[in-house]
């Protein structure tokens, strides 16, 4: 017979789990109807995780998700309140205020039962910032305890304070909260009248300090309980792991064949964002055991916990978790084309053979690492870097440089990206070739910061901070080069100068104006011949520096072809172009005694 009852309950358990996993996928306005249009709707909501609850609600809006507070149970309702009326380490009375009031709303009966039986200590600190308590004695006139005092018995008498620190309140807020405290008050003390005396005096004696720090610390151990862990511990998933470190470390553990984890009361509302084409995810597809894959899910929504718990962000739409999930999302995948550097393209099977070894969190840290290198080079690079002992600004190096230099020098390395539409350029990495790119582009930046001391630069007064890029610099610098004139105090070529070069810079292939390959193999030797004058740039480097100088000179080249290609000679004007400085006149240098050259 108990077997038969345990199987029935299981069935239950398993088809509460199936209808659980639809309602996540739902839009925000269906889910309040599909959760109460089914036959077991307390328990379909005690079913979810407090997690994956709390951020429906949100999600929903909390005065709409009401009735969903309501059916939450008890350990929900602490969940809610440990997510949102703490400000890091300190008590956000205005939030508290506004999560009582919806309880209050929402069931006042059973808020008053849970205020003694589980919230105690909450309550009095919260009544010790909120009123003050006078006991009249019994021949002392009500009048004599001052203004705005009320009672529920005529002998304690409160009234509603405003703590300038911790409770700066505007009027209206303030009119809020005395109402919800003076009816939440009236409940408790029609509930039990000796035990609301009783909260009163103990929480006029309360030493606040002492015990906000005990509610705060009790408030972690149940957060790290649901992988929430303290921000001092969160922000190890940032520390930068080496593919060779997995080499030692654990293999992971799954449960024994044949045991139902669908049970769990673990967060899967992150796993259902998992959809975006990465290497992990075509890796995850590639799992076919229940088990195993329930596993991994579950790592993943630890993982997430994680990561906006180190990021200290306040998560409260599902869009915003769809982001933190496509960050770790992207981060797994780089850990794991690290990981499989050899193997080219990425094998699935492989891939998902590494998320069977290795610890999800250590793979998004070897990801990561990829990143944070980049970070490591660009301020070692910057401390002493020739453009920051010029007391140039970062816009020196024009929009695109200056984007990749502005993400990498964050705490929090980011991708810089134009393209997308997010209201930012900046973004995660996505691909390892990503990193790989903008590695390439910190090489290029590092290796032409050698180079330019040994060009002409001008004062500081004769810069025009619009015109003045490394561009203009190199571009304008291999001008005079070709002219054979060294400039002596403007480093503007005179348009007079300019014109017969610009006029030679040009070939016509089928009826296109483009830079040809020996006009840029110039360029590029040029650069070198600039580099090779550094002594303490090793030989062996050669190879490296005349392929930085070939890249760069076929970006160069292939912008001033973007902008330049259709404007003629006759028709040049200083003011609006900015590949090269250019100026009205004829004077400009120093001519060499051999002459001119050509473009």
């Amino acid at each position: 017979m108990s077997d038969s009852i345990d199987k029935n309950h299981l069935e239950r358990l398993h088809e509460l789990d199936a209808y659980r996993q639809k309602v996540l996928l739902l839009p925000t306005e269906k889910i309040v109807d599909a959760i109460l249009d089914h036959p077991q709707s307390v328990a379909l909501v005690h079913s979810f995780s407090e997690i994956d609850l709390h951020l429906l609600i949100r999600d929903i809006g909390l005065d709409d998700a009401l009735p969903l507070i309501q059916l939450a149970s008890s350990r929900q309702w602490e969940y809610f309140l440990d997510a949102e009326i703490w400000n890091r380490d300190e008590l956000d009375y205005p939030a508290a205020t506004r999560w009582l009031g919806l309880l209050l709303e929402a069931d006042p009966n059973r808020l008053v039962n849970w205020c003694f039986d589980d919230q105690l200590e909450f309550v009095e600190l919260y009544l010790f910032r909120n009123i003050e308590l006078r006991i009249r004695e019994f021949d002392q006139a009500p009048s004599e305890l001052g203004e705005g005092f009320v009672t529920d018995d005529d002998t304690f008498y409160i009234r509603f304070v405003t703590d300038p620190i911790h409770m700066p309140l505007d009027e209206t807020r303030k009119s809020q909260r005395d109402a919800m405290l003076a009816e939440l008050l009236h409940r408790i003390s029609a509930a039990d009248h000796v035990r609301y005396q009783g909260l009163l005096m103990e929480a006029s004696a309360v030493i606040p300090a002492e015990m906000e720090e005990e509610l705060f610390r009790l408030r972690n151990v149940r957060l790290a309980e649901k992988g929430l862990l303290p921000f001092h511990e969160a922000i190890s998933v940032f520390k930068p792991l080496m593919p060779e470190d997995l080499k030692n470390r654990s293999k992971k553990r799954f449960y024994p064949p044949g045991s139902d984890i669908s049970l769990l009361p673990v967060p899967r509302l992150a796993a259902s964002f998992l959809e975006t084409d990465t290497c992990f995810v075509r890796a995850l597809k590639r799992i076919d055991d229940p088990r195993i894959l329930g596993q991994l899910q579950t790592e993943v929504a630890g993982l997430c916990n994680q990561v906006i718990v180190a990021t200290q962000q306040t998560i409260h739409e599902r869009r915003q978790l769809a982001e933190v999930v496509e960050t770790v999302s992207h981060y797994l995948s780089i850990g794991i084309e690290r990981m499989l550097a050899d193997t080219h393209p990425i094998d699935d099977a492989e891939a998902a053979a590494l998320l069977c070894d290795c610890f999800l969190a250590d793979l998004f840290s070897v990801g990561y690492a990829g990143a944070l290198d980049l970070r490591r080079r660009a301020i070692q690079w910057q401390k002493s870097s020739w453009f920051r002992k010029a007391g140039l600004k970062l816009s020196f190096w024009d929009e695109a440089w200056m984007g990749l230099l502005g993400g990498l020098l964050i705490d929090r390395p980011k991708c810089y990206d134009p393209a997308q539409d997010k209201g930012s350029v900046y973004r995660d990495f996505h691909t390892l070739a990503e990193i790989n790119a903008a590695e390439t582009l910190l090489d290029q930046i590092i290796w032409i910061d050698t180079v330019l001391p040994r060009l002409f630069i001008p004062d500081a007064k004769d810069r025009d901070p619009g015109f003045f890029t490394y561009k203009s610099l190199l571009l304008t610098s291999w001008v005079w080069s070709r002219l054979n004139i060294t400039p002596d105090k403007d480093l503007a070529v005179p348009v007079s100068l300019f014109k017969p070069f610009y006029q030679g810079l040009w070939t016509e292939l089928q009826g296109r104006r483009m830079v040809d390959a020996d006009r840029r193999s110039l360029f590029a030797d040029w650069l070198e011949d600039l580099a090779e004058k550094d002594p303490d740039l090793p030989d062996q480097n050669r190879e490296g520096r005349l392929a930085l100088g070939k890249s760069l000179a076929g970006a160069l080249f292939d912008e001033v072809e973007a902008e330049l290609s259709a404007v003629r000679p006759g028709n040049l004007d200083p003011r609006h172009i900015r590949l090269f400085l250019l100026k009205s006149g004829s004077n400009g240098g120093n001519q060499d005694p051999e002459g001119s050259g050509s473009g």
